[in-house]
């Protein structure tokens, strides 16, 4: 199946409910109230920094996609919402437009949309294992250059990889890779999942070489459950079969923070401000967030969604009495039983 057709198939079916598997377990992260913040709401300051660069909020427009017309026009439109708002903005997976450089431009929209907010390119860590390291550092340096790059995404998807029909499951030589780009990129690496999370082994092999981990976690958009929807015979049974797989985003944030020292990115499942402030008081330094904001840009109103996240973060913020992001990092907490159980099975520092 043709590469822009897998695309577009992922889009249509990101943004439906058959796309949507278990919980993120961050309904297990409990904000005390502060019945008494001694602060009013306007006193909230929820900007932050992104890998060292100031921006308006603690949040971000998650990876989705490019390639095609319909990518194209997305891409677009979050641009504008990013530099809009002032948030940083992913863009999809770049292997299409390395590959056809007629679709580039449905990358390059969003540095001619938001010229100055942060903005991540994407590249997959499966390719990067075939690769040459002058051919990895030729697509580092055009994957950058079509977005007017801050920092640089390599992402992991074995499960993925593993059931769709196209698959490629070619790990070995991946961390050796990753370092590799990192040295051509000269920017900010993150690392992150799309979907089935990031434990406290892989955290520490990132620890010295990643400057974010992006736990993309279980319990929301599982690309497992769209090739499965795509997919025939034996990778639909077995996309039937693993799309419960993975490490839930609260428990994968208290994996990777037990672990790595760096900055964490929360992403996975993450459907409003009150989830991204509970991420954030479990650990993380910032979120971002993918289904909903494409959900958002299909029907017509994504600065409505972006306005919606920006009120609930602040809300819970003044209803723990935390004025910046960093008094939410330390807001007081209880867990549920799912998420302590976690906590103490894998002894985690959380």
């Amino acid at each position: 199946m043709a590469i822009d057709k897998r695309k577009n198939d992922h889009i249509y079916l990101a943004a439906s409910e058959i796309s949507q598997v278990g919980t993120s377990w961050l309904e297990e992260v409990f904000l005390i109230h502060n019945a008494l913040p001694e602060i009013d709401l306007s006193d909230v300051d929820f900007s932050t920094r992104f890998l060292g660069v100031k921006v308006n909020a603690p949040f971000g427009i998650g990876a989705m996609t490019g390639g095609t017309e319909l990518a194209g026009k997305i891409n677009a439109e979050l641009a504008k919402a990013a530099e809009e708002f002032g948030i940083p903005i992913y863009v999809g997976s770049q292997r299409i437009a390395l590959m056809k450089p007629e679709v580039r431009w449905t990358f390059e929209v969003v540095k001619q949309n938001a010229p100055s907010v942060p903005k991540v390119a994407n590249l997959g860590a499966p390719q990067l294992a075939e690769l040459s390291e002058e051919k990895l550092a030729e697509w580092v340096a055009q994957a950058v250059d079509m977005i007017d790059a801050y920092a640089v995404a390599i992402h992991l998807n074995p499960a993925q990889e593993a059931v769709q029909p196209e698959g490629e499951p070619r790990f070995r030589g991946v961390l050796e890779k990753i370092k590799i780009v990192k040295k051509a990129a000269g920017k900010p690496l993150i690392v992150k999942e799309v979907g089935n999370g990031i434990s406290k082994e892989v955290a520490a092999r990132l620890t010295g070489l990643a400057d974010a981990v992006d736990v993309g976690g279980f319990g929301g958009t599982s690309f497992v459950a769209i090739e499965g929807a795509r997919a025939s015979g034996l990778h639909q049974r077995a996309a039937e079969t693993f799309k419960t797989w993975g490490i839930p985003t609260a428990a994968s944030i208290c994996e990777v923070k037990s672990a790595y020292t760096g900055f964490v990115i929360a992403s996975g499942g993450i459907r409003g401000g009150l989830d991204g402030a509970r991420a954030i008081a479990l650990g993380a330094n910032f979120f971002t967030m993918s289904q909903p904001f494409l959900k958002a840009v299909l029907e017509g109103r994504l600065r409505e969604e972006i306005e919606t996240v920006a009120t609930e973060v602040k809300v819970a913020m003044f209803l723990t009495g935390s004025r910046t992001v960093q008094d939410l990092a330390s807001a007081p907490r209880v867990y549920g039983p799912r998420l302590r159980n976690w906590i103490e099975q894998r002894r985690l520092h959380c």
